[in-house]
């Protein structure tokens, strides 16, 4: 008997985690993405595939952390554990933007999205790409009075 019932609950159970563990990260499209690059509220765009990967074409304004740089690499991030993270590598197959995203998660970070149909899907749209190792920029968000022109704000 309670084998039985064992038996019963554990594909409940399964299916409760592996969806939970899929649902971690929010899955966007290309369409998506252009939005969040050129919104007010732009977010971080990052490259998970090898820097040799990204130096013969990425998507414009995405900076190149591969994952298994993710750690080593924090002082690219924003200091801001809040700012929107876009993760993208490979394609549908590729496991490499989930696992940098679980490293953002373990640093701290808490938007995270993930462009999972990635690089592939990017060409097929006809999108543009970057060539070379001119990275994208990640703004960071200024704590101190400063002006626009990095004066303090009142102060000549």
């Amino acid at each position: 008997m309670f084998f039985v019932r064992f038996i019963s609950v554990v594909p409940v159970f399964l299916l409760f985690f592996s969806t939970t563990a899929l649902a971690q990260f929010p899955i966007i499209d290309s369409t998506q993405l252009k939005t969040w690059m050129t919104g007010k509220s732009k977010a971080v765009l990052i490259d998970s595939r090898t820097h040799e990967e990204y130096v013969q074409a990425h998507i414009p304004g995405a900076v190149s952390i591969p994952a298994d740089q993710m750690r080593v690499k924090e002082s690219v991030l924003p200091r801001d554990k809040s700012a929107p993270l876009i993760f993208y590598c490979r394609g549908l197959g590729c496991t490499l933007s989930r696992m940098a995203a679980d490293d953002a998660v373990a640093m701290g970070y808490t938007y995270l999205m993930i462009y999972q149909a990635g690089m592939p899907d990017w060409l097929l749209q006809g999108n543009p790409v970057q060539k070379g190792e001119k990275p994208g920029t990640v703004k960071q968000k200024s704590k101190s009075k400063e002006g626009s022109n990095g004066h303090e704000k009142g102060k000549s």
